[in-house]
């Protein structure tokens, strides 16, 4: 650090007193320029710096000795030029200059904004002989002023373009400031608010409203909140909710008052529109077919259509929800649902059996769904039930249609197989009738074709009866084992080859003779698929939701998207012969023992159905 000493020699020589005040200005000198905060510097004729201070080398990270060697170091080079004019008008022209906003650079690359009084340093003569520069960092202020500026942008943005329209008044109710949306809402220009507070918008029937709660709003400075009608250019008028703020100043006194105004035309339709369409819904509910019932939470009924009477002959209003009506067996289901229902708070549907007045059974597809509050609290259930005897009985129709052309099919397998033992027996017989005892082996093998045929139509008598839908617990295994061993001479006769991988899993909960028949028209449709040499893959394994998946994949000529959609629908089919339901009662038979069927397909790679089934109660925590 450079010692502060004075450039000037003295010539003059002073008295004892003049060199005590002179001693007294050089320390009180000295200490405001070590102490100051300021960055003060001191350059010669050449603009070389032969003084500076503490803060100068603060602010700058150099030493004095390292300014000396690159006396620019400090400023930015885009502001070097800058630099020397200002300092050269200064000392060649004897200029004050004050008050200078520029930008310099720390050592470390950290860019400042500077404010700069620069003055010429003279000798005794009143003769140029340098300047001085004191620096003051407004890096602070600089970024207060741009955040400040970048806030009033944004909250002008967000005034000048929000769909509310936006009033200023003082106390005095003279309007200062209005939003450029009134004129998507009335129609006015901002030519039409000059001077702002000249024109009147508000309906006069609701001045007073107006007026009252502006006093309401410098009363109590809390905001307020009230709907007015103002007038569109047009002259008709327009509804707005409005939200008055006070803006206070820095003693809290209210300065003026902000009016927020949003357009309720459109809601004050929309509630028009929802009281006429709380009658129509009034009038189908009076006359639908659906019964529909509300209830509160704790289950007292509210509310009853008179389809109930129409439907199921009930003469009397209900005054509380009971299982009395529900079939035994389906109880358990209605209690379970309402539970899930209760405990999940999200719509539901069950599906069971209700007897009506008359004695009649018939099938009520219930959907129910919770009453929320806006606390997030159940108040009650809508339970919408429909009739859906007559759709079951359709689709059990639809199963056994499909049933029977199955078997249609599988006739010409089996006479196939059929006459394959025929043929053996009657060779064998021709060999032995000389002498059974002496060709035995030949009679073991005709024991063994006469098992076959005894198996094929075991299976085949099996499929044919009408079998009522007895839920049990089966061997998943076995049982695919079984549908392939039915199967196995139709893919015979195009080389298919099954390839099978079961692993231990526990049984399954099911009809077995419905499964079955879900199994043997998907594994036929990829035999069909097949053109020859191809391969069918089978597989199972456990899922962690106590189910089974069964996965059966080939390699046959696959579905393209368009038609993956539609796979299901009844009719809708891609064989030359088929009715398209084999598909839809197999994912029918799957949905009612609760579980899933899911088909995805490649053209010309292949498709991959995945079955998954549950676990037989008795079986769940086994492996």
């Amino acid at each position: 650090m450079a010692k502060l000493t004075s450039p000037i020699p003295w010539k003059k020589k002073r008295s004892k007193k003049e060199a005590s005040s002179q001693l007294l200005s050089n320390q009180l000198l000295r200490a405001f320029f070590h102490n100051t905060t300021d960055a003060i510097s001191f350059s010669d004729m050449d603009n070389n710096l032969i003084l500076v201070n503490q803060a100068f080398e603060h602010y700058y990270g150099w030493t004095h000795e390292e300014m000396k060697e690159t006396p620019f170091c400090f400023i930015p080079t885009e502001f070097i030029r800058e630099s020397q004019q200002l300092f050269d008008a200064v000392r060649t022209m004897g200029i004050h200059l004050t008050n200078y906003e520029t930008i310099r650079q720390r050592k470390d690359g950290t860019i400042l904004d500077v404010n700069l009084t620069i003055a010429p340093v003279c000798d005794e003569n009143g003769t140029v002989i340098g300047s001085s520069c004191i620096a003051r960092d407004i890096s602070d202020r600089k970024r207060a002023e741009e955040a400040l500026r970048k806030s009033e942008t944004k909250y002008r943005l967000l005034i000048d373009h929000t769909q509310d329209v936006v009033t200023i008044y003082n106390t005095s109710m003279e309007r200062i400031y209005i939003s450029t949306s009134v004129e998507e809402h009335l129609g006015y220009s901002a030519e039409d608010f000059h001077p702002p507070s000249r024109l009147q918008l508000i309906h006069p029937e609701d001045l007073p409203i107006l007026h009252a709660y502006h006093q309401k709003i410098l009363a109590t400075k809390q905001h307020v909140q009230f709907e007015t009608r103002s007038l569109n250019k047009d002259g008709s008028s327009v509804t707005f909710e409005t939200r008055g703020i006070p803006i206070l100043n820095e003693r809290g006194q209210v300065e003026n008052i902000m009016f927020v105004s949003r357009n309720v035309m459109e809601r004050k339709s929309s509630e028009a529109a929802l009281l006429k369409s709380e009658g129509i819904n009034r009038i189908i509910a009076e006359y639908t077919d659906d019964l529909i019932m509300i209830t509160n939470a704790a289950g007292d009924v509210i509310y009853i259509s008179p389809s109930h009477e129409r439907v199921i002959g009930r003469d009397k209003p209900m005054s509380q929800v009971t299982l009395d009506d529900v079939h035994p067996d389906d109880r358990h289901l209605v209690i379970k649902h309402f539970q899930h229902l209760i405990l999940s708070q999200k719509p539901g549907t069950c599906e069971f059996r209700f007897q009506c007045a008359n004695g009649k059974w018939i099938v009520l597809e219930s959907k129910g769904v919770p009453i929320m509050t806006k606390q997030g609290e159940c108040d009650g259930f809508i339970v919408v039930s429909r009739d859906i005897t007559e759709r079951r009985h359709n689709e059990e129709l639809l199963r056994k249609a499909e049933k029977l052309s199955l078997i249609g099919e599988l006739a010409a397998g089996i006479a196939h197989e059929i006459r394959n033992p025929l043929t053996s027996l009657k060779g064998f017989i021709q060999l032995l009738s000389p002498s059974l005892q002496d060709n035995k082996l030949y009679a073991d093998i005709m024991l063994s074709e006469l098992e076959r045929i005894n198996f094929i139509v075991s299976e085949l008598l099996v499929l044919s009866k009408p079998q009522n839908l007895q839920i049990k617990s089966l061997s998943l295994v076995v049982l695919l084992q079984n549908v392939l061993a039915l199967l196995a001479s139709e893919a015979n006769l195009k080389n298919i080859r099954f390839q099978t991988s079961f692993g231990k899993c526990p049984n399954i909960a099911g009809e077995e003779n419905q499964l079955k028949q879900v199994f043997i028209n998907v594994i036929k449709n990829s035999i069909e698929a097949i053109s020859e040499n191809g391969e069918i893959r089978i597989s199972t394994r456990m899922l962690p939701n106590r189910q089974v998946l069964v996965r059966l994949a080939d390699n046959g000529c696959g579905v393209s998207e368009e038609y993956i959609a539609k796979l299901g629908e009844p009719f809708f089919t891609t064989k030359e012969k088929g009715t398209g339901l084999g598909l839809m009662i197999s994912s029918k038979i799957i949905k009612d023992h609760n579980g899933s069927f899911q088909i995805t397909s490649k053209k010309n790679k292949g498709t991959v159905v995945k079955i998954t089934l549950p676990i037989a109660e008795d079986q769940i925590g086994s492996s």
